[in-house]
């Protein structure tokens, strides 16, 4: 929750989150609705496995090529302020 010195932000808070509470009853379920079951996409799987193991290895590179907070934070000083900017 947003810390302020104005008291009035959290009865604002409060009373909005008042007024929506009763709209979650709208949002009741349709009812019974017959399921067909899906069968195993292979595919999709070995293509996440593929992803994270990429991020994986490419957070090990990055991380043994950081030696220090100046590596961490500014990247050995080696990115010009208009690729930070990018």
């Amino acid at each position: 929750m947003i810390h302020s010195g104005n008291r009035f932000i959290p009865r604002l808070f409060l009373l909005a989150l008042g007024l929506m509470l009763p709209l979650a009853l709208l949002a009741a379920p349709a009812g019974p609705v017959e399921v067909q079951k899906q069968p195993v996409n292979v595919t999709a799987i070995v293509m996440f496995m593929i992803f994270v193991a990429m991020t994986m290895g490419i957070t090990y590179w990055a991380a043994s090529r950081t030696r220090s907070a100046k590596d961490f934070y500014t990247a050995g000083g080696g990115i010009t302020g208009f690729q930070n900017g990018l």
